[in-house]
C-alpha cells in the first residue's frame, strides 16, 4: 500500500521550483506574443511550454513522475495560470 510517507516533502521542493520557472518562461512568451499582436491562447503558450519541458525527465525515489500525457497535461495547467494571471 502507499503511504504519502514514501514522498518527502524535500524531494518535491526541485521539482515544484522546476514547475516555477517553466511557469515564468511562458509568461515571458506570453508577454512576447501580445507585444507583437500574436495569438497567445492557452494552447499556443501550453505547446510552448510543454516544447520547453521536453528532455527534463524528473524522478522521485528513482521514479519517473511524468509521462507524456503528463508532461503536456502539466503545460496546460501552467498556460492556464499564465492567462489568468496576465488578463487580470
Amino acid at each position: 500500500m502507499f503511504s504519502s510517507k514514501e514522498v518527502p516533502t524535500a524531494k518535491l521542493i526541485p521539482i515544484l521550483m522546476q514547475f516555477g520557472t517553466y511557469l515564468k518562461i511562458g509568461l515571458d512568451h506570453y508577454a512576447l506574443l501580445k507585444s507583437t499582436g500574436k495569438e497567445a491562447g492557452p494552447d499556443v503558450v501550453a505547446a510552448f511550454i510543454a516544447a520547453k519541458m521536453n528532455g527534463w525527465d524528473p524522478k522521485v525515489n528513482n521514479k519517473t513522475i511524468l509521462d507524456p500525457d503528463t508532461k503536456m497535461a502539466a503545460a496546460r495547467f501552467l498556460a492556464g495560470i499564465v492567462i489568468n494571471l496576465t488578463d487580470i
